[in-house]
């Protein structure tokens, strides 16, 4: 049975916190996060990672913190140029056999940004990462800013099965064609921000393929933004999305953890059920 109360943060970076153990007494900005995000009902957090060696303090914040922290291991398009050597895809497939790993990623593709590299680039190391995912029947959480329909086109093409288009800020057309595909759509804190079109489009959209995330430190929501995120800041989002979709945040919880759920193909925190 799952929790009313629980709110999961789907995608939030903490690999630059200060990483010390619940038992250690010396200050631990890792373990503050987690207690001010548990006190606004925050209680599961998917730790994501964006590169090989972020994946290796992801999972071991993970280890430290199993009831509230649960990983997602992959490379970002941003960081493909850190692992030229081929070993990155042995050592990343060890990494989603960890029990505490719930999916691969990030991963994907952008055409947004000048500092990426090139799709031709790009696009080798999310289908090998896909790949990955299909095989080991995980997970995938993709970044696809500004190639949101076309990277959904390469998951269903691959027989990918399971995907979570990340901090999604596509149009109508992409929405409806990931919908399409079975896959989730999570929405940041960019659906508190007042010129947002997803304010729009969000209520078009199945309410059951629906996630929402913090991309912390990034985007914080409204009226944080332009600040640092966290993810206690998940609240502002999900009160915001009761709000537009017109129900209550108690009820937007359950659905949203039964999204998770369904989305997931790991075990997650009891807590949760």
């Amino acid at each position: 049975m799952i929790m009313n109360s629980a709110w999961i943060d789907v995608h939030a970076h903490l690999y630059s916190l200060c990483n010390n153990t619940p038992h250690n007494d010396s200050h631990s900005d890792l373990e503050d996060t987690i207690a001010d995000s548990v006190s606004c009902g925050v209680d599961l957090i998917i730790n994501t990672a964006v590169s090989i060696e972020t994946a290796r303090i992801v999972l071991e914040q993970c280890r430290a913190f199993p009831n509230h922290l649960r990983a997602a291991v992959g490379i970002s398009p941003f960081y493909i140029n850190n692992h030229k050597d081929e070993i990155w895809i042995e050592q990343l497939k060890e990494m989603v056999g960890n029990p505490l790993t719930a999916a691969v990623g990030e991963i994907g593709l952008d055409c947004t940004n000048p500092t990426y590299p090139p799709l031709i680039e790009q696009t080798p190391f999310f289908e090998k990462q896909l790949a990955l995912a299909i095989q080991t029947k995980t997970t995938a959480i993709v970044h696809s800013r500004g190639m949101e329909k076309q990277t959904a086109q390469i998951c269903r093409s691959m027989g990918a099965a399971n995907v979570i288009f990340h901090c999604f800020t596509g149009d109508r057309e992409a929405a409806e064609y990931i919908i399409e595909s079975g896959y989730y759509i999570s929405v940041s804190g960019i659906i508190t921000y007042k010129n947002s079109h997803l304010r729009d489009l969000i209520p078009t959209l199945p309410i059951n393929r629906l996630l929402i995330e913090t991309d912390s430190p990034y985007l914080a929501p409204a009226p944080h933004r332009g600040k640092k995120n966290n993810p206690a800041m998940l609240v502002h989002t999900a009160k915001e999305t009761a709000g537009i979709l017109k129900i209550e945040e108690s009820h937007l919880s359950k659905i949203l953890s039964q999204n998770f759920v369904n989305a997931i193909n790991k075990p997650i925190p009891f807590g949760h059920y």
